[in-house]
């Protein structure tokens, strides 16, 4: 990473790379792609990934990962790709989707990295994408969208590249950022990108976001807390730069990495050379300077000693001006970095140091090359801005469809959980009624019991006493029966017939009178309720004698007993019967009592 991105406002963290394939190449990768690789043995060193059967299956894809990169990331393609088909095959057997996933993101790399932006690594980066989604595994769906992300960022690819980092974020967010291993990773990529947008509230968030998970003595730590700094340098926030600057170069200086800690001065040094504070400015600056030379930043270095030659310019210090200029322009020559604003400031030092030399003519010179290199960056950045522009409705238009998606499923909750506390309502309502409705019928059931026992009892007790007065009548009977034999022999004995007269009253006073009758009837009545009133409807021309004897039929009395309780003689009842067979069917008085 040079260190020229990080002093003009450029994503500090990836090399861009440019499209190295031609015609032929491109055909060669199709043809790959389309055909697979050549058959043949699997080269031995492929074997280098058995060893990842004995990694906790946590650990694999990380462990694997750094074997391909150490081993076959810039190896020729067949070499890699037999050693990755291996790898697949092996994430087959152990069934490890998520090892399975991060092959086709490996394959991907190795494309990338050796062709730089070309169709078959996109197609594998959605081949991760596809495959984590099709297996329903949301983290790996999120590190593939991440990885296609940051691999269309570094092609350029910038409003495609837009869409796969927002919907990272949507799944990461939804896992929650503490259950993403390495989240300060994809967090820092995401705030790079927004960074090259221009936005850098967002990228701040993120990397404020990031620096909450970055391992704490680790360099990546060190370049977000950077990245922060350069945020508020160029937003002229320089005490807050300077803080951060100071916070990276404290951890640079606990980890003894010298490459860092000479980048932290020279970005400190840089806010004291824009505040004009050039005392506090130069040795850090120097130090910058020496630092990037000793670690080939030839770039860094130029830039460094540009603001050196600017200071000593100020100062008067020409001959010491002038040695910088000059080592600054073999010191770019030949880079292919775009130091297009470099140029532009070091063509206006130039032209300064020309006028402060009394050499007008170079000094005009130098000041219309440098009024060139103005416009080209005038045009670059129109440029830039348009494509912020572009990137940003991009992003707002994502953020629209996400909030709108996020709406859907809010709405589609409260829809959800609406049916469901309605049914759950119903539900309560119906038991509330069920229970109702059933104590209700266990209410009346217990009332019908309750009537039904005292109907019952009541007609028991009416039982027992029709049982009792029909007992009496039959005892009546016997004593009629009595009184009859008594009378006979009386009569045969004595003309006088005194004592038969006596007798013979008993006897009337025995038989069913009307009185009796009614009182007969009202228990007969209540042991079989209706009888009467059926009779009647059914026969009405029956005479009240008829229905007398239907009902001591009913009681099942002989013809002696029925005789003796209506106080005519036996042939008198045979006689009643037949005419009333006449009327109607005695069978029926069965009917009749089942009826009543």
């Amino acid at each position: 990473m040079s260190a020229i991105k990080r002093k003009y406002n450029t994503p500090n963290a990836f090399a861009l790379y440019a499209v190295k394939t031609g015609i032929a190449l491109f055909f060669i990768c199709c043809y790959i792609t389309v055909k697979g690789l050549p058959q043949g043995k699997v080269p031995i060193s492929a074997k280098v990934f058995d060893q990842v059967r004995n990694v906790p299956i946590a650990d694999r894809v990380k462990f694997a990962d750094s074997v391909y990169k150490n081993t076959f990331r810039k190896t020729n393609s067949v070499t890699a790709m037999a050693a990755l088909d291996k790898l697949r095959q092996l994430s087959i057997d152990v069934n490890d989707k998520p090892l399975e996933c991060a092959v086709f993101d490996m394959r991907a790399d190795h494309y990338a990295v050796n062709l730089g932006f070309n169709p078959i690594s996109t197609a594998y980066y959605q081949n991760a994408i596809d495959f984590a989604k099709e297996n329903n595994m949301q983290l790996e769906t999120g590190i593939s969208l991440n990885n296609m992300g940051m691999y269309l960022f570094i092609g350029k690819q910038y409003a495609a590249a837009c869409g796969f980092y927002l919907r990272s974020e949507e799944v990461f967010r939804d896992i929650g950022y503490e259950n993403v291993p390495g989240i300060y990773n994809y967090l820092f990529r995401v705030a790079l990108f927004y960074y090259r947008l221009g936005d850098y509230d967002n990228a701040r968030i993120n990397l404020e976001q990031a620096l909450k998970y970055a391992p704490y003595h680790g360099r990546e730590r060190i370049d977000i807390v950077n990245t922060i700094g350069l945020i508020y340098r160029n937003n002229k926030q320089y005490e807050q730069a300077v803080n951060y600057f100071n916070m990276a170069l404290a951890t640079a200086i606990a980890n003894k990495d010298t490459v860092w800690i000479g980048i932290a001065k020279g970005n400190i040094g840089s806010v004291y050379f824009m505040q004009g504070l050039y005392k506090k400015a130069w040795p850090l600056i120097e130090t910058d300077h020496t630092t990037s030379l000793k670690y080939n930043e030839p770039v860094n270095a130029a830039l460094a000693l540009l603001r050196l030659a600017k200071i000593n310019i100020d100062n008067k210090n020409m001959a010491a001006a002038g040695r910088e200029l000059d080592t600054i322009k073999l010191l770019i020559k030949g880079t292919k970095e775009d130091v297009l604003m470099l140029l532009d400031d070091y063509d206006n030092l130039r032209s300064q140091f020309y006028e402060q030399m009394g050499n007008p003519v170079q000094a005009l010179a130098y000041r219309k090359m440098y009024e060139l290199d103005r416009d080209s960056l005038v045009n670059r950045n129109n440029i830039a801005a348009v494509e912020r522009v572009k990137l940003r409705y991009e992003a707002d238009k994502r953020v629209t469809e996400l909030s709108k998606a996020r709406a859907k499923e809010r709405v589609q909750s409260v829809e959800i959980k609406a049916g469901v506390a309605v049914l759950v309502l119903l539900v309560v309502i119906s038991v509330l009624l069920y229970n109702r409705e059933r104590l209700a019928s266990k209410k009346d059931k217990e009332l019908l019991m309750a009537e039904k026992k005292a109907v019952d009892e009541e007609l028991r007790s009416a039982d027992i006493a029709l049982r009792g007065f029909t007992e009496n009548l039959q005892q009546k009977n016997l004593l009629i029966e009595k009184f009859k034999t008594e009378i006979d022999q009386l009569n045969k004995r004595t003309t006088g017939n005194e004592n038969a007269g006596q007798l013979e009253k008993l006897l009337q006073a025995h038989i069913m009178t009307d009185q009796n009758w009614n009182d007969f009837k009202k228990l007969f009545s209540k042991v079989y309720p209706g009888f009467f009133v059926n009779v009647s409807k059914q026969y009405p021309h029956l005479s009240a004698t008829d229905t007398r004897l239907l009902a001591l039929i009913t009681l099942g009395l002989n013809n002696a007993e029925m005789a003796n309780m209506l106080g005519i003689t036996v042939e008198g009842i045979k006689k009643a019967k037949q005419r009333l067979r006449k009327k109607i069917d005695i069978q029926t008085v069965e009917a009749f009592k089942k009826n009543s």
